[in-house]
């Protein structure tokens, strides 16, 4: 597995390779941009708690259920704003956008390989996140794991590769997954013959 620490440095190791496999949250933009965006959208809808935003962001920094601590905190920590919140957010329209130079990245390797993405999460946010981000064009081939059958098919099920192995017609060997993500991301690939990169995200929420 090849490691690197900028995402634009992946294009030096596809020489050999047809098919180049990306991963989306903290591979081609700063999930920590999704989240800051999802608490400014819920902030909004509850502008008796002042500077709720940053006290959000402050508990999940400290890693704790950010929502349920602030509400709890404000004395409004209902079932009802419990679920508004956490509906909020997850169907916000996140304001984010991608790492630098992902999109000239793409560009070029469009016109030489086949492009593919696998992600895992709720259907809604994913794909809210790809149309914000303006992803959509550059892919042969998207797959949200949990529409093939739940969260049971996210990584590392093996089956998101092998239905993308099929959809662009690339053997295992031909094809590279690039992810942020050491504990799940390249499992399966691994498994079935496929190359790696593994992005070592310094922004990243979950590197390692």
């Amino acid at each position: 597995m090849i490691t690197i620490t900028n995402i634009l440095d992946c294009e030096t190791y596809l020489n050999q390779v047809d098919a180049v496999i990306f991963d989306l949250d903290d591979t081609l933009y700063s999930e920590k941009d999704y989240v800051r965006s999802g608490y400014a959208a819920v902030a909004q809808a509850f502008p008796q708690i002042l500077h709720m935003a940053d006290k959000l962001w402050n508990a999940f920094e400290q890693k704790l259920p950010a929502i349920d601590v602030v509400l709890e905190d404000a004395g409004i920590s209902t079932p009802e704003n419990k679920q508004k919140a956490l509906q909020i957010y997850r169907n916000q329209k996140p304001v984010i956008d991608p790492y630098p130079g992902v999109h000239a990245l793409l560009q070029r390797l469009r016109g030489e390989k086949k492009l593919g993405m696998i992600t895992d999460g709720r259907p809604e946010g994913q794909w809210a996140k790809i149309e914000s981000l303006n992803l959509q064009p550059y892919f042969q081939k998207i797959i949200v794991s949990d529409e093939l059958g739940g969260v049971a098919f996210r990584k590392p099920n093996e089956t998101a590769f092998c239905v993308m192995q099929k959809a662009l017609s690339v053997p295992f060997e031909k094809m590279v997954y690039i992810g942020d993500n050491t504990r799940k991301d390249f499992i399966a690939p691994q498994k079935l013959g496929m190359q790696t990169i593994y992005f070592n995200n310094p922004d990243g929420l979950y590197t390692g």
